[in-house]
């Protein structure tokens, strides 16, 4: 029996199912395998359920359809269009992405995810249309954006950590009387934003113009919870609604001689006393 001639006539027989076996279309695979799982690991790192797994499906998945449209059936066209399968990948990525973002109140999520994914896809067709060293570059470009400038953006956005968010009531005074309170106890206001809280309540966002000491939070909580028509005071890296948070910060020790003119206002028991008589 002749081994190599039932191998070369099998190979024969299956060549119109599998095609040419190129060493190159399956090493971009791999390639856009590697690539969109690094990008993957950085999110499964950040805890998101769109993460190592669903980048390299994305990733692979957006490779084969640039090799099949770059290089499938030629003889089928000669004036195919071998971007158009993966112009449609780009298009029809976005379930994907929108499946990753998830919105609560005014705070939304996922957004980061949503375009790592998307991003994953180009990796693949960039990979797929040979292009490694591009997609190995852009693989690079992305993790920075994803780790070194998060942690930029962190430190831009610490200085308005203490930013206060006052949830009011429906009274027809409560802005009003809420900045004047804030006046009256020195609170360094930079802009004032207002926005829709639950049912016919409202949110003032507070940014400050500098953050304010530890000792001083509580304090203004304290005092601004004493007025009726506010339900909650917190800022972005605080929830003051959390009882154990709220008690931890009470525990700071404060000077026992203030130090600025807002300590002694925030001292000050009688200070906002005739804004729940009007």
């Amino acid at each position: 029996m002749d081994f190599q001639h039932i191998a070369s006539s099998l190979s024969h027989s299956l060549e119109p199912i599998f095609g040419d076996f190129d060493e190159v279309l399956i090493g971009r695979l791999f390639l856009s395998l590697i690539l969109c799982g690094i990008i993957g690991l950085e999110r499964s790192n950040h805890e998101r359920s769109s993460g190592f797994r669903p980048h390299i499906l994305v990733g692979l998945g957006a490779c084969l359809m640039a090799m099949a449209g770059a290089y499938a059936l030629p003889e089928f066209s000669n004036t195919r269009d071998p971007m158009r399968l993966a112009s449609y990948v780009v298009s029809g990525i976005g379930f994907l992405g929108a499946g990753a973002i998830l919105r609560h109140g005014t705070t939304v999520r996922g957004l980061t995810t949503a375009a790592s994914i998307w991003c994953a896809a180009g990796i693949g067709i960039t990979t797929g249309v040979g292009m490694g060293g591009l997609a190995t570059t852009a693989t690079f470009l992305i993790l920075f954006t994803l780790v070194f400038l998060e942690r930029l953006e962190k430190r831009m956005d610490r200085k308005h950590e203490n930013d206060l968010n006052i949830y009011l009531n429906n009274d027809s005074k409560a802005v009003g009387k809420t900045l004047v309170a804030l006046n009256r106890l020195g609170v360094p206001i930079k802009k004032v934003t207002m926005l829709p809280g639950p049912g016919m309540s409202a949110v003032l966002r507070i940014e400050l113009n500098h953050s304010l000491k530890a000792q001083q939070i509580p304090l203004l909580v304290n005092r601004l919870m004493t007025l009726k028509h506010i339900e909650q005071v917190d800022t972005d890296s605080l929830n003051f609604d959390d009882e154990a948070v709220f008690q931890k910060l009470k525990t700071i020790e404060a000077p026992l001689e203030p130090d600025d003119d807002m300590d002694i206002k925030l001292r000050d028991d009688m200070l906002l006393h005739d804004l729940n008589e009007k």
